[in-house]
C-alpha cells in the first residue's frame, strides 16, 4: 500500500470505529468497534514510521506522531470502558474516548491532505 493510500484508509478507519461505536444493531458491535481502534493505531504507528523515513515536512511528522500518541489514548480509554469495575467513571472516560476518536479523525485527514498535496508539489 502506498503512503498516500495508507494516510487515507486510517481517515476512513476512524469514522468507521465511530460509527460502529455509536449504531446498536451493528452486530458484535464491541468486538468490531475494538478491532477497527486496533487498526487505527496500527496504521497510526505504520504512518509514522513511513512519513518518518520520507522526505516530507517535519510538521507532518509531528502530526503523525501526535496522532499515534492519540491512538494509544484512545486504545487505552477503550480498554477502560470494558471493565466493569470501572462503571463508576464510564461517564469521564467515554467523553475522552469520544474525544481522542474525533482528534484522530481531524488529524488523519489533515495529515492526509498535507502529504498528498507536499507529493504532488500543490503548495508554495
Amino acid at each position: 500500500m502506498k503512503l498516500w493510500q495508507s494516510l487515507y484508509a486510517m481517515v476512513w478507519l476512524n469514522l468507521a470505529a465511530m460509527l460502529v461505536g455509536t449504531i446498536d444493531v451493528i452486530p458484535h458491535r464491541p468486538q468490531v468497534h475494538a478491532t477497527l481502534g486496533l487498526l487505527v493505531v496500527l496504521f497510526a504507528f505504520r504512518n509514522k514510521m513511513a512519513l518518518g523515513k520520507s522526505q516530507a515536512p517535519r510538521r507532518i511528522k509531528r502530526i503523525a506522531g501526535a496522532s499515534a500518541t492519540i491512538g494509544v489514548l484512545a486504545l487505552g480509554t477503550g480498554v477502560l470502558l470494558a471493565i466493569p469495575a470501572l462503571e463508576a467513571w464510564k461517564g469521564v472516560v467515554g467523553a475522552f474516548h469520544v474525544v481522542t476518536i474525533v482528534a484522530l479523525i481531524a488529524q488523519s485527514g489533515s495529515i492526509a491532505t498535507a502529504y498528498d498535496m507536499w507529493e504532488e508539489k500543490e503548495c508554495a
